[in-house]
């Protein structure tokens, strides 16, 4: 009989080695598709950063561009006006220096 239990205790620790070796394995799979999931993870979320960072460099760059725009017409609004003014006072000393003509005469 003590050999018989003997026997059926040397099974149930084999069995449970096994079992735990088995759960070992499970356990460093799961361990490595988390690992890899990380990764996976971490690579996409770089990926984001450069999308959002090549994203913010185009808005910067389309509104230094617009503002460099917007400069350049007000230079060019200025510039008519100011072309617009000397136009005006020639204008008007010619017809200051007509209506002088006129009372001289």
């Amino acid at each position: 009989m003590k050999l018989l239990k003997g026997f059926f205790a040397i099974a149930l620790v084999g069995l449970i080695a096994v079992s735990c070796k088995e759960a070992k394995d499970k356990a460093g799979d799961a361990m490595d598709t988390v690992e890899e999931t990380a990764g996976d993870i971490k690579d996409t979320a770089n990926e984001a950063v450069e999308d959002v960072k090549d994203t913010a460099n185009e808005a910067i760059d389309s509104v230094k561009a617009k503002a460099e725009d917007l400069k350049e017409g007000a230079e060019n609004a200025v510039e008519g006006v100011k072309e617009g003014a000397e136009k005006t006072v020639d204008a008007v000393k010619a017809k200051a220096n007509d209506v002088k003509e006129a009372v001289s005469n």
